[in-house]
Formats: C-alpha cells, structure tokens, sequence
C-alpha cells in the first residue's frame, strides 16, 4: 500500500467515525454503554468512553450540535456500587478516593480540557465567534461570581476557586457551542432524540428500582423515596432529569406526522418523574408538560391529534381527582408534613432555615456576600464530592444573595433578563422547546442547587445558545 493509500484510507475511517459520531441515534449507544457499565460497576470504563468519545467530537466534528446531548451523560456514571454517597447508615464506597482512580480520571479531564482548548483556538483563528447579550451577561455573572465572599469574616481561597471553575465552564461552554453549531432543524431534532436516549437511560434505572427494590420504594402504600439512591445522586436528582427532558422531547412531537408517540412519551416522563417520589419533579414535570402541550396544541404537525390526547389527559386527571379525592388529600397531606408546620408556617423540610440563613449572610456582607463556601445548615447528603462543592441554601435566588451579595445577584437579573430578550429577539418553536427545558431546570432550582453542581451546570451553558441564538 502507497503512502497516498495510506491517507486515503485514513480519511475514509475518519469519515466513517465522523459519521457515527454525528448520527442522531448515537446517543442510545452511549446510553446503553453507560447502563451496562452502571450495573456491572464498571465506572471507569464508563468514564473512558464519555470522555473519549467527547475528545473525538471536539476534534473531528464540524458541527458540535452532537456535544449538546453527549454532556447529559457525564450525570450518570456512579454506580450504586462505587457510590461515595452516605446515607441512611450506609457508608459509601472509597472507589473515588483511591490514587490510581483519580489519576486516571485527571489524566482524561486533562486531555478533554485540552481538546476543548484546542477547538476554541481553531474557532479563533477562523473568527466564528460572535458575542451577544447574553454571552456579556455570562461574563458580568463570572466576574460577580469571582468576587463571591470578598470582605467577609470567613473568606477562604476556595471561593475563588470554585467561582473561577464554575464561570470557566459557564463562559467556554457556551463560547464552544455558540461558536461550532448551526441553529438548523435537524440539530434541534438531533438534540430531542438525545433528551430521548437520555430519559429512557433514566427511566430503566427507575423500572429497574421498582423490580428490583420494590419491598425499598413501596412502603405501606406509599412511595418511599428514600429508597432511590442510584449512585449518582438520589430521588430528586432522578426526578428532576426526568422532567428536564420533557420540552425537548416534545421538539419531536411538534415535527413529525406521528409526533403524538413522542407526546405520550412525554406523557409517561411526567408519571416517572411523580414515580421517583420527589415533590420538586411533580412540580417540575407538571411545569414541563403544561408549558410543553400549550405549544403543541397551537402549532405541531399533528395538532388534532395532539390537542385530542392532551384533551384527554386533563379529563381524566379531572375525574381522577373528582372520584379520588379523599385518597388524594391522604396522599397530599404525606407530601406536605413536613413541608408546613401546624400553624400553616412554611418550613419546606428545612428549607426556611436555610433561607434565613442566607439572608444572615447577606446582611453580614451586603456587597460581595459571604461567599460559597458559608456554612448552611447541613441538608446535604454527605460524601458525593466531599469538601468540594460546597453547601447551599436549596434556592438559585437566596443562594446568590446570601454568598455573592448585590453584585452576585444584579448579575443574575442581568443575565435572566437578557437571556429571555435574546429568545424573544427571534423566537421559534424549537427555540422555545429548548428554553422550557431550561425554564424547568430553573424553576427545580428554587427548591435545589443543580445549577451549581458542575455537571448540570455543563448542560445549562450548553443548551442556552439554542435557546437564545439566531435559527438558521
């Protein structure tokens, strides 16, 4: 074989894995690769393949629309085995504490950085990158995040740290996405079909806990919840994923000619998100759904039929509620013991605490805050990442309040605002999809802190340049 054999060979392999990297229906690969590590404990092979195959598509892709989905993934990958999470009296695995675990993983972290790094220079020198207002909104929020606790009585450097790592990841992201992706209609179908391989990951765990663990999430009549502890995170984890996917799933139910598959679909999430037993999901989901089934209902490809089932939907959660309603009450007043006190005084299960906490904060250092790392009242569940990422106050708002003070919070307004004037500058159906996505991720966020969990936050910087760019 010819040197020039040689390269035309290559290319052609090259192609080929281009390819498969960009086909709409790899991320079920990724997601049964990903379970099948989950269940056999075999974390660190998935850990190679998401992080290998994200390299590759830094690399090779012309087109990074695939990425978007890819990052859903890097949420999943503990396994119950492996867990270093403790709860309940079990004391979690020490599989990510040992040294040749956290090498390997730093060495792939590295590399990806670098792919990452790599790209961003190519996308430079080809000037690709265009600012809008919502990418200035992300660099006053780094700069604001960056001064969180500046001031204060217990200031410490891991504050700047963990501000500096989370307004990288905010600002590349985007900057990578923004940069390398075409706002086209096949791209915001590929990123739905994505939601659908990644929902379904999440609902097999979630079958596979009721076959499994049923006497564990089924007690007395009731869900327990407690009895969802799946590696990765626990019951709200699990139900908030869930509902975050059901906007863009429905992208499909708003194209196709049979899109009311993907409706009921979008249907089954909602059951599964009420199913994990997370009050923040039912919330959520219903959130995802309404939003969702309004737009299908005034323009989707298959609107009478859609209209029709939604239709039916909310006749039977009617009658269900008309026939069932002692039960319903008995149900609700579980859901709600300790969510108000006996006087009718919100406690949200510890929640007013923390919020009265954050505005001690706040009041202690009205400028910067008191910054990340501010001792909340315990309400964790210890050993997921240890010392790392710090305790909040389970609300986006109070949270930036307490730690990052005015200028913490002014930038967060800003970037709310000029997000939502970004999306209405042109908006679109599959524009609004993603932004309900997002919508639902924030509305959880009241109640919770994914988006400064890291991983989530990767998917957020992600999914905003669908939601606030220019369609093609």
């Amino acid at each position: 074989m010819t040197e020039n054999d040689k390269k035309i060979s290559f290319r052609r392999v090259l192609e080929v894995i281009k390819e498969l990297l960009g086909w709409r229906f790899f991320p079920f690969i990724t997601a049964i690769w990903i379970l099948a590590c989950y269940y056999l404990g075999w974390d660190l092979v998935g850990i190679y393949f998401v992080c290998i195959i994200g390299i590759a598509m830094v690399l090779t892709l012309k087109d990074l629309t695939p990425v978007v989905p890819h990052i859903l993934f890097f949420n999943v990958l503990v396994s119950c085995q492996n867990s270093p999470l403790n709860f309940d009296g079990v004391v979690g695995s020490t599989f990510y504490t040992q040294t040749a675990v956290i090498a390997q993983i730093a060495v792939l972290v590295v590399l990806l950085i670098a792919a990452i790094i790599a790209r961003l220079v190519i996308t430079g020198k080809k000037a690709k990158f265009t600012p809008n207002a919502t990418f200035w909104s992300i660099c006053a929020l780094a700069v604001a995040f960056l001064l969180n606790g500046f001031g204060s009585e217990n200031y410490t450097i891991k504050n700047l740290l963990y501000a500096a790592v989370f307004g990288a990841i905010l600002l590349v992201i985007f900057v990578l996405i923004k940069s390398n992706s075409s706002l086209t209609e096949e791209n915001f179908k590929s990123i739905a079909w994505g939601f659908v391989a990644f929902s379904a990951l999440l609902v097999f765990e979630l079958a596979m806990k009721y076959i499994t663990d049923f006497d564990k999430v089924f007690v007395d009549g009731h869900i327990e919840k407690t009895g969802f502890l799946m590696g990765w995170g626990v019951w709200n984890n699990l139900g908030a994923y869930i509902s975050i996917c059901i906007p863009p799933v429905c992208i499909l139910a708003a194209k196709y000619k049979h899109g009311y598959a993907f409706l009921l679909y979008a249907t089954a999430l909602v059951a599964c998100a009420f199913l994990s037993g997370s009050r923040q999901a039912m919330l959520g989901s219903s959130f995802a759904f309404a939003v969702s089934g309004i737009a299908l209902i005034i323009k989707s490809r298959a609107r009478l039929i859609n209209s029709i089932i939604i239709g039916v939907i909310l006749a039977a959660v009617i009658i269900v509620l008309i026939v069932k309603w002692d039960a319903i009450l008995s149900i609700l007043d579980r859901l709600l013991s300790n969510i108000f006190d006996d006087n009718g005084n919100y406690l949200g299960n510890g929640r007013m605490r923390l919020i009265k906490l954050a505005l001690d904060y706040f009041k202690a250092n009205p400028l910067c805050g008191s910054g990340f790392y501010s001792e909340f009242e315990s309400f964790e569940l210890t050993g997921m990442t240890g010392n790392l990422i710090p305790t909040f106050a389970h609300n986006t708002i109070m949270e930036i309040l307490g730690t990052c003070g005015v200028f913490g919070i002014g930038a967060y307004v800003c970037h709310r605002v000029v997000t939502v004037i970004d999306f209405l500058k042109q908006p679109t159906q599959n524009k609004y999809f993603i932004a309900m996505g997002l919508a639902t991720l924030l509305f959880i966020c009241l109640f919770d802190n994914y988006i400064f969990y890291i991983l989530p936050t990767m998917a957020y910087a992600a999914l905003l340049p669908f939601a606030t760019g220019k369609p093609q």
